[in-house]
């Protein structure tokens, strides 16, 4: 997951669609995470804390917001070093089995 920024909230209509995770930077330097987050012409609105506390600031106070998104290229590398890593392993485990079935020594014949 990364942490994306959201267009510029004077451009949005009133009635936009939830962010379901949001983290707002105040012009004051305060940092806020908010969820279920709807950016209006005028304010920009959410829940904080655990019990679910409907905060609300003016759009003037709000420095920047931004949207916590999949990180597809993160994703991908995660997946891509993953999958090396297991080959890589794989590899390794079977060439000690090889190794091992080389230098065995046979079993005596019975006539």
């Amino acid at each position: 997951m990364t942490w994306r920024p959201v267009p510029a909230t004077s451009d949005q209509p009133a009635d936009t669609e939830a962010i379901a995770r949001a983290r707002l930077r105040l012009r004051s330097g305060a940092e806020l995470s908010l969820r279920d987050v709807r950016v209006r012409n005028d304010s920009v609105v959410g829940y904080a804390g655990d019990p679910r506390e409907r905060r609300a600031f003016p759009v003037t106070d709000v420095a920047s917001i931004e949207r916590r998104q999949l990180s597809v290229g993160r994703t991908a590398g995660v997946v891509v070093g993953a999958v090396a890593v297991t080959t890589v392993v794989a590899f390794g485990l079977a060439m000690r089995d090889l190794g091992n079935s080389i230098n065995a020594v046979p079993a005596p014949r019975v006539p």
